[in-house]
């Protein structure tokens, strides 16, 4: 079992809370090598997935090469299965067309989150509108702030899974989502509140996206949109029903229009009431 909480150097908070960061990768390795950087900073524990075969390792950074292209969605499940199976008590998935802001691996882990706390994520330049931020500011700026948001769903571009949500949930529907990965997310979201966890953004804890990089890059920009859109729909309509589907998508329409969302004070986790969307 890792005896650390945030990688290869950083506070502690328990020994029995490590985290390790999986990086789905398809070519695009400029913004790979600068993660990286980012990620060393950090002190994290982490791991390169490999879908074209052809990545150049700039230093030690542990690869796992699949022997064929398993997607955003098939990376990141076996980045997920390989934390787990390693004893990690926490795993993420983590674009790598990301920059991270000062902070960021323990801000995941932080113990004041509330307890049944089973997916938490940061706040982004771009993404789900309740957690982008205002101001739009490099990840190197960002100015963190003591605060989480009750939130509907985890955006996969950044998305942290307990050990115990993971198995109450049983995994990654890739048979549905597997393709283009978009509304795994939210399939995940509306099993793991099924389950009685709890959905959080922390403010302490930012990511600039630059956007689809590998995506786009590798379906085309339109063909991913229009493709990846019809099967969110169809594959939450079919795994929830049109009134779950509906609702989590109309969540993500309102956050559009207002600012529904609530935010509320970090605080010691005995004080820290659960609360759900």
């Amino acid at each position: 079992m890792p005896q650390r909480a945030s990688g290869r150097s950083g506070p502690r908070y328990a020994p029995v809370v490590s985290l390790l960061i999986a990086v789905p990768v398809y070519g695009q390795h400029e913004y790979t090598h600068a993660l990286l950087a980012d990620l060393e900073r950090e002190g994290a524990d982490y791991l390169i997935v490999d879908n074209r075969g052809d990545y150049p390792k700039i230093g030690d950074e542990r690869v796992i090469t699949p022997g064929k292209n398993l997607g955003w969605a098939g990376g990141s499940e076996l980045g997920f299965r390989t934390a787990f199976a390693e004893g990690y008590s926490h795993a993420m998935t983590l674009n790598n067309d990301t920059r991270l802001s000062r902070g960021f691996v323990p801000a995941l882990l932080d113990p004041r989150l509330p307890a049944d706390a089973g997916m938490v994520g940061p706040m982004f330049n771009i993404g789900f509108p309740y957690a982008v931020t205002g101001d739009v500011p490099d990840a190197a700026s960002y100015v963190p702030k003591p605060r989480y948001r009750v939130v509907p769903a985890i955006e996969g571009t950044a998305l942290v899974m307990s050990r115990d949500c993971w198995d109450a949930v049983g995994g990654m529907d890739l048979d549905t989502f597997g393709r283009y990965g978009w509304g795994l997310d939210l399939d995940l979201a509306l099993r793991a509140r099924k389950a009685g966890f709890g959905l959080y953004t922390t403010e302490m804890a930012y990511v600039n996206h630059f956007g689809r990089k590998t995506a786009n890059a590798h379906f085309g920009s339109r063909k991913y949109h229009w493709g990846s859109s019809r099967e969110m729909i169809q594959g939450l309509r079919r795994n929830h029903g049109w009134p779950a589907a509906m609702g989590i998508l109309r969540e993500m329409g309102a956050a559009h229009r207002r600012k529904w969302y609530k935010s509320f004070p970090l605080v010691q986790r005995d004080a820290a009431a659960s609360r759900h969307p």
